[in-house]
């Protein structure tokens, strides 16, 4: 399906950025991707007061990519759409899957219509997104009431983001419609996951508008770098999908798993700032290698490379990140294929409890005492846990 094409701009003598290992270290210890009538969740306007009945854990040195804590928690209130649903921060997180922006609608292709739908209809249901970066660090910064959604979008084609002739976004992209709608929407305010493929063939090639080979290299390569740094600037996440959609289950190997994820990661790395980190794998296909830690962690051509986290290719919601049952080395995806956002929102209309709803304070997790006994506390020791509904 994707064949590699020469890639320009790759140097092998580049330095791969330190990774955050103090992130690293509390997540790998945790255990190891047809429309309805059904709309979403109620969502109202709500205030930022809510009293606690249980408080476990005390303020902690602050720890990198987490948020300071502090003596009282600030809420932070939603100027939106909300729930009135109670502060349940072990609740499910939808972490969305799309792929090529087109038609006829399918399991990888989804029409501009829905799409700008699909951001409405999240909006209007109380949901905010963030980044895998933001998921995977604990740094989930959305209002109270809110429900955080991770847009993962696979493959860097041409639909997700096209420059026209005068430099500016196409607005009939994805990246250009979800400009659009944060411009209308400011509480919309954090970005997708884009996970690309640096060596794929056209159009798969990096958001490439043509195949390389008709592209003067110098041309392609400013091109590129301008949609980087578009995405960086306004909180979009860069993730590794391979060199070039490579099988991992195929690779002869361990050598070929790990130069398919480190010449990938190394013709993405020479784009980004050089504090920048790429800490999202995303499995093509979802298929693993034979030897499963490669996905997350190895080297090519004497430059290690390491993620905080591993994206299935499906498997439903994912469970929150402060839920001792999350594996950041194996998270599950929704595929938004015709009818599976609408049947998603409706579950949570039918069994509300098994949603994520913020506290808007990001350096507590606040849970029903229902749940919390489901808290991973040990492995956010900078954050403090509120446990309400509970008795002195």
């Amino acid at each position: 399906m994707w064949y590699s094409e020469s890639i320009g701009h790759v140097s092998p003598t580049r330095r791969r950025r330190g990774f955050l290992v103090g992130i690293l270290v509390p997540l790998l210890t945790l255990a190891s991707c047809a429309d309805t009538d059904a709309g979403p969740a109620e969502a109202t306007e709500i205030s930022a007061d809510a009293d606690a009945d249980v408080l476990i854990g005390a303020d902690a040195p602050d720890s990198p990519g987490a948020p300071a804590t502090s003596a009282e928690p600030v809420a932070r209130a939603a100027r939106g759409p909300a729930t009135d649903l109670p502060a349940n921060e072990v609740g499910e997180i939808m972490v969305l899957e799309y792929h090529r922006l087109g038609e006829p609608e399918g399991e990888f292709h989804r029409s501009a219509e829905n799409f700008r739908r699909d951001l409405q209809t999240l909006y209007d249901a109380g949901y905010r997104p963030i980044t895998m970066r933001q998921m995977l660090t604990g740094d989930i910064d959305v209002p109270r009431g809110t429900t955080p959604v991770v847009f993962t979008i696979d493959d860097s084609s041409t639909g997700q983001f096209y420059l026209l002739g005068d430099g500016s976004v196409d607005p009939e992209t994805m990246v250009g419609m979800w400009s659009a709608f944060s411009e209308a929407n400011p509480e919309w305010e954090h970005g997708a996951t884009w996970c690309v493929l640096p060596g794929a063939d056209h159009p798969s090639n990096f958001f490439g508008e043509l195949p390389s080979r008709e592209v003067d290299r110098r041309i392609r390569e400013e091109r590129i770098q301008r949609k980087v740094d578009y995405l960086i600037a306004n909180g979009h996440e860069i993730c590794n999908h391979t060199l070039y959609h490579a099988r991992l289950d195929r690779a002869t190997s361990d050598a070929q798993v790990q130069e398919w994820i480190g010449r990938g990661e190394d013709s993405i790395q020479v784009y980004l700032p050089d504090d920048y980190d790429v800490v999202t794998l995303a499995l093509p296909l979802g298929m693993w290698p034979a030897n499963r830690s490669l996905a997350w962690r190895g080297s090519h051509a004497g430059r290690p490379y390491e993620y905080l986290g591993v994206l299935e290719v499906t498997g439903g919601p994912s469970p929150s990140p402060f839920d001792s049952r999350f594996d950041p080395r194996s998270v599950n995806r929704l595929i938004v294929a015709p009818g599976a956002l609408p049947r998603a929102l409706a579950r949570y209309d039918r069994e509300p409890e098994k949603r994520y709803v913020s506290d808007g304070d990001r350096s507590t997790i606040t849970v029903p005492v229902t749940f919390g006994e489901r808290v991973a506390a040990d492995q956010w020791p900078n954050l403090r846990v509120r446990v309400e509904g509970g008795t002195d």
